[in-house]
């Protein structure tokens, strides 16, 4: 079975995250694209070899598909679940699901009601990683988890940005578009909610005047506790502690300030950069796509995980066992596709086919959103704040 995909978005995530793992996916077929910018979706369509179109209403009229795959900006991922759920399609959303919780509950009986597979994706949850970690926290032999630690030091705030990208009541900053990352893994690996969750988030810089760090303690509802800390300022790199190997798995050099640098010698619209930079055809794509050779498996950051037989954390190619007996490693699970977006397409087609039920469903995605509210309502009043 084959799932023919419209993807309804061009930008990065779209064009050079997940397109190119629907091509190298044996259960997955690009039909059709959407996407405002003529430009960029007449490249694509020709590159690709399908037909597109400025809006997902016309792509759902002219083509035959089985699902969506919405990349588009944060702020339209409401309306467009709707549209494609009325039309009876399956569903990939990239995280987060929305911005509020009035548009997720809309969002939830809208798939519920047309009886649709929806995937919230595709955070790093969906990395084999965390597939692996899961896998040995469920089997038992490592006994219960006690405690999570994940930090993550990037230049995430210094990538080229669109204007709305820096402002937090548009979906910009860490908050809806880092800590889930670190959210969804957490929730992923313990089979826990997160029920309460006490936060401090900084705003470092007043030319970027958005959420840049966090730290926060978050107490899951068996009482195990995780602490998750992210910075995007661009100063250290936490890939340092993990083998020098960068979040989508791939070899690096340090860089320290590198993206800082870019922007200060900027000449120009910082919104054109990103779009020339991380683009479509651009050189970050390209990058990419010359480095797959020797590709290891994602991360995000640092991660590790206390049980009371022993502490987990990633090695280049799995899960290291620190135990009574010394360390081990177990290999990682690895799906059907490339990694990540070949996982969450995975997630899918096993819903569509009656494998498995989705992890990552339309409610889940409601529940990391409220995480993020009570992240920034907990730094804001200074309180722990009780879900």
């Amino acid at each position: 079975m084959k799932i023919r995909f419209g993807i309804c978005g061009l930008g990065f995530a779209g064009s050079v995250l997940m397109a190119p793992a629907m091509r190298a996916h044996p259960d997955a077929q690009i039909t059709a694209a959407c996407d405002p910018n003529e430009d960029v979706r007449e490249r694509f369509g020709k590159e690709y070899g399908i037909p597109v179109f400025a809006t997902l209403a016309e792509m759902m009229r002219h083509v035959q598909m089985d699902a969506v795959y919405i990349a588009s900006p944060h702020q339209f991922h409401c309306e467009h679940v709707v549209q494609a759920s009325e039309r009876g399609l399956h569903i990939i959303v990239e995280k987060p699901l929305t911005l509020n919780r009035d548009e997720a509950d809309r969002m939830i009986e809208a798939v519920e009601r047309a009886g649709v597979h929806l995937v919230v994706g595709t955070s790093r949850s969906h990395d084999p990683v965390v597939r692996t970690l899961r896998a040995i926290v469920q089997e038992g032999s490592v006994g219960r988890v006690s405690m999570l630690n994940c930090f993550n030091y990037t230049d995430f705030l210094y990538r080229p940005r669109r204007p709305e990208e820096l402002d937090t009541s548009k979906g910009g900053g860490i908050v809806y578009n880092q800590l889930p990352h670190q959210i969804d893994s957490i929730k992923a690996i313990t089979g826990q909610r997160i029920s309460a969750v006490r936060a401090m988030t900084g705003r470092l810089d007043p030319k970027r005047p958005t959420e840049g760090n966090c730290a926060a303690m978050l107490t899951l509802e068996d009482g195990a506790c995780a602490v998750m800390v992210y910075s995007g300022y661009d100063h250290f790199d936490s890939d340092e502690m993990h083998f020098w190997l960068a979040e989508g798995g791939r070899g690096k050099k340090p860089n320290h300030g590198g993206s800082r640098k870019v922007l200060r010698q900027l000449e120009g619209d910082e919104a054109e950069l990103r779009r020339s930079r991380y683009g479509f055809g651009g050189p970050i794509s390209k990058s990419m796509e010359s480095g797959n050779t020797d590709r290891k498996q994602p991360h995000f950051g640092v991660m590790l995980v206390t049980c009371e037989h022993a502490d987990l954390r990633a090695s280049p190619d799995g899960v290291l066992v620190y135990g009574d007996e010394g360390v081990r490693e177990v290999p990682a699970i690895t799906g059907r596709g490339p990694y990540s977006q070949g996982d969450t397409i995975d997630e899918l087609r096993d819903a569509i086919a009656g494998v498995a039920p989705t992890l990552r469903d339309a409610r889940w995605g409601k529940d990391t959103l409220e995480v993020c509210l009570a992240v920034l309502e907990s730094s804001m009043t200074g309180r722990q704040i009780e879900r």
